[in-house]
């Protein structure tokens, strides 16, 4: 006669643990990794959305303003984004298979990626930094000047501390009202017919200055989102190169981290793949 022993089954036993027995074999890190990447899919729904709102209310502002931006620069960032996703995955698929040298090697590629985004982009904050729009009153007349600040003029001596020496373009205002935050050297060009201006350089004396801003987050709408949008993101890349750092000294002493290696390659990959959305919101239309 048979019993309950002879199955196998006591009462008094627990069930088995999910995780390393016969239930859901997904381990918790991939799960956890994912609840955090849907949030950062929210808050970026959130920012793009707010961009678009902005971009609706003001189509010339933004049509016109995004032109002052580098397209070159920004499309070389999205190369080395791309790759940098290739090696990304290269990584994680050589961290699965224990392969210790190319995890070093797809993990080194992707750091020096990363820091090759951000070293184009502060180049590109540098050049907003100088770059300005002044509104000057000459002789009875109002002048406008957008263009880049000097710190030396063209002998290469330093300009006095009561001139500012602008590489720019300049228009007379005629009338009583302007509107400064819709100039820029790319409108000069159009006022041109589209021909190519050769920009002059500027010695304006400081007391005759009535208004200056530089192409910074308060100059206008567009700005404001371009940097918040492009600045969020840039935090988003040094966020994923420390862990990268991280696992690249630990595989480098030995130690391949394989499902570390994979988790922070879904982050990497949710990072590379907002960059492919801000790139033509911000940059081509």
């Amino acid at each position: 006669m048979s019993t309950i022993v002879d199955h196998g089954y006591i009462p008094e036993e627990h069930a088995p643990d999910p995780v390393i027995g016969h239930g859901d074999p997904t381990p918790p890190g991939k799960i956890a990794i994912w609840m955090f990447l849907a949030s950062e899919i929210m808050f970026f729904i959130g920012l793009l959305g707010t961009y678009i709102i902005f971009r609706s209310g003001q189509p010339k502002l933004f049509a016109d303003q995004h032109e002052v931006l580098s397209k070159p620069l920004a499309a070389a960032n999205t190369l080395i984004l791309i790759f940098s996703s290739l090696t990304m995955a290269l990584a994680v698929d050589a961290g699965h298979k224990g392969n210790r040298n190319k995890v070093v090697g797809f993990l080194l590629l992707t750091f020096l990626c990363a820091a090759g985004f951000m070293c184009i982009k502060t180049v590109e904050y540098r050049d907003k930094y100088h770059h300005y729009t002044v509104v000057a009153n000459e002789g009875g007349k109002v002048y406008c000047y957008d263009g880049h600040i000097q710190e030396k003029d063209e002998k290469g001596e330093e300009v006095p501390d009561n001139m500012m020496m602008i590489h720019g373009y300049r228009m007379e205002v005629t009338g009583n009202s302007f509107n400064i935050n819709l100039i820029s050297e790319h409108e000069m060009k159009e006022m041109n017919g589209g021909a190519k201006a050769e920009p002059h350089e500027y010695e304006i004396p400081r007391a005759s200055i009535s208004q200056s801003m530089w192409y910074g987050p308060w100059k206008n709408n567009f700005f404001a989102s371009y940097y918040i949008l492009t600045g969020v993101h840039g935090l988003h890349i040094v966020c994923g190169m420390i862990p990268i750092f991280i696992l690249l000294c630990q595989a480098g002493r030995g130690k391949v981290m394989a499902p570390a290696i994979e988790y922070t390659g879904l982050y990497w990959h949710l990072v590379d793949l907002i960059w492919i959305f801000l790139f033509p919101l911000l940059y081509l239309i």
